[in-house]
């Protein structure tokens, strides 16, 4: 009876360190590479998946098994983007099946320049949108978490979720439209991708929104949110690029402004823009302008500039109508009017 008692004390206590051991610790195997691989080629075929020795680490609570390899590598034609960690969780008890069941990816990536993670997402897709990115990016870093979901019969569930954050990125559009020192959060999930906190320049000048939202529809994107900006002070040239096409016969002097807005339009698949909508409260601090308008016969003592100053304006643009309104201070002589 005391052997007895003895042998299971002992058996108990091997047990339980065992346990301790397993759920703090862990393993180290190779025994579930392929499996994982065979998950993430799910996504692609052609995808070559390189795999180091795979940490196991028992959680008791949820009788599931943390499975985490460190510093994997997907290839494809010469192309490598190197990744930070894939986990997964597999049930205790399939490990008994024949068939050992994943139920989840979770991958997270090292810091990549986006440059060259759409060069490698090209190789195997071959999307214009994804061109169009390929030409106007070109700097800016991304870390990213993925998450996959599987069902029982192991097929992608309509559920994946991204989200990240992206660092120092600069964007060229038509050579004449420049974003640069672009940072922000990013949220992707149920085709809605989510820009939060993003702080950038535009032409040099600074820019900020909390809220950025575009969704997929059948035949193109809606994008919709608010872009703020404080003090700027608009330069010579954009004064050419944002103003003179506008105001070809206004010799601008200065302008300096801040202003909230909020607005969302649709663009198809050959990238036009429809239903646009603008609605901005400006405040105006400073607008000057040189008097080229023959004002002088009506007003004598008329000053060679004209001077618009701490202007509220609130401006809407909808289905294709433009209404404005605001008050402030106008010097065309010697006094504010």
């Amino acid at each position: 009876m005391k052997l007895a008692f003895k042998f299971l004390s002992i058996f108990l206590f091997i047990t339980l360190v065992f346990l301790i051991y397993s759920s703090v610790i862990g393993f180290e195997t190779k025994r579930f590479n392929s499996q994982i691989i065979k998950k993430i080629e799910k996504f692609e075929k052609n995808l070559e998946v390189e795999l180091n020795e795979i940490k196991i680490v028992l959680n008791p609570f949820k009788f599931k098994i943390n499975v985490k390899t460190v510093g994997p590598k997907f290839k494809r034609k010469n192309k490598v983007v190197e990744i930070e960690s894939i986990n997964t969780e597999i049930p205790i008890k399939s490990l008994f099946d024949k068939k050992v069941l994943i139920e989840n990816l979770e991958i997270s990536t090292k810091s990549l320049k986006i440059k060259d993670l759409i060069n490698f997402i090209r190789v195997f897709n071959k999307n214009p949108e994804l061109y169009f990115l390929e030409k106007v990016v070109k700097k800016g870093f991304l870390i990213a978490d993925i998450k996959i979901n599987f069902d029982q019969e192991g097929k992608i569930k309509d559920d994946l979720k991204i989200s990240g954050i992206i660092k120092d990125a600069k964007i060229n559009i038509l050579k004449k439209y420049k974003i640069s020192k672009l940072d922000l959060n990013f949220k992707y999930e149920k085709n809605l991708l989510a820009l939060k906190d993003a702080k950038f320049r535009f032409n040099d000048q600074n820019f900020y929104s909390k809220n950025l939202n575009l969704t997929n529809l059948k035949k193109g994107h809606k994008i919709e949110g608010e872009i703020d900006n404080n003090s700027s002070e608009l330069n010579n040239e954009n004064f050419n690029i944002f103003l003179k096409p506008f105001f070809k016969d206004l010799d601008i002097e200065k302008i300096r402004f801040n202003s909230k807005n909020k607005f969302s339009f649709d663009i198809n698949n050959k990238f036009q823009i429809n239903n646009f909508n603008l609605i901005s409260k400006i405040n105006l601090e400073e607008f000057s302008f040189l008097n080229n308008f023959g004002f002088n016969k009506i007003l004598p003592e008329i000053g060679k500039k004209i001077k618009f100053s701490n202007h509220k304006i609130e401006l809407e643009y909808k289905k294709k109508a433009l209404t404005i309104s605001g008050s402030g201070n106008v010097l065309l002589q010697k006094n504010d009017d």
